[in-house]
C-alpha cells in the first residue's frame, strides 16, 4: 500500500509527509476533511503540526479522495493510542524491541518467552518503518518484565536492540 501513496503523491513530497502522519496517527478522511475518530481536524493545525503549508493538507485530502483505493484505506483509518508511557507511570512492564521489520516471527518469538515466564501481555504495537521513525516493537505487560530475559529477547533472529522500562 505504501508503494501507491508514494506513487500517487510522486510529484507532491509535502503531500507524501501529510499521508505518512495520516497513517502513523490514524487520521482518516472523509467527505473532504481529515478526522481523529470523530473529531474534525483544522487543515491549517495539522500543517502546523506537520511543517507544511496548509493547502499542501488540503490538496492531499482531496488527492486522497480522488483516488478509489486511497479513499477507502483512509476513510477506513482509525486512531492507534500507543500507551506505553501511561503503563509505566501505572506500574506495568513496558519492553520495546527494535528489529528488522521484514523478519518472520519476532511478535511470535517475543511473546512466547514471556508466556513462558507467566507475563501476560495487555497491549501490543508494531510500527512500520516505512511511517514511523524505525521498526518498533512496544509491548505492555501486567507486571515489570525481569532483566534476566533480555539476553533471551536478543537471541530472537531479527531484534536489534531492546528497552525494558
Amino acid at each position: 500500500m505504501w508503494g501507491k501513496i508514494v506513487e500517487k503523491f510522486e510529484r507532491y513530497p509535502s503531500q507524501i509527509a501529510v499521508a505518512r502522519e495520516f497513517l502513523r496517527l490514524g487520521i482518516s478522511v472523509r467527505d473532504g476533511r481529515a478526522y481523529c475518530g470523530d473529531i474534525e481536524l483544522v487543515p491549517a493545525k495539522i500543517a502546523e503540526a506537520i511543517g507544511v503549508d496548509r493547502k499542501v493538507v488540503i490538496s492531499a485530502i482531496q488527492n486522497i479522495e480522488g483516488d478509489e483505493e486511497l479513499r477507502r484505506v483512509f476513510s477506513a483509518l482509525k486512531p492507534v493510542a500507543n500507551i506505553a508511557e501511561v503503563a509505566r507511570i501505572m506500574g506495568c512492564g513496558v519492553l520495546e524491541v527494535y528489529a528488522e521489520s521484514q523478519k518472520v516471527g519476532i511478535v511470535a518469538a517475543i511473546a512466547g518467552i514471556l508466556a513462558r515466564e507467566g507475563i501476560s501481555i495487555r497491549y501490543i504495537l508494531g510500527e512500520d518503518p516505512e511511517i514511523s521513525v524505525e521498526s518498533k516493537l512496544t509491548v505492555v505487560t501486567d507486571t515489570k518484565i525481569p532483566g534476566k530475559l533480555v539476553d533471551e529477547f536478543l537471541k530472537v533472529d531479527g531484534v536489534e536492540k531492546i528497552v525494558i522500562s
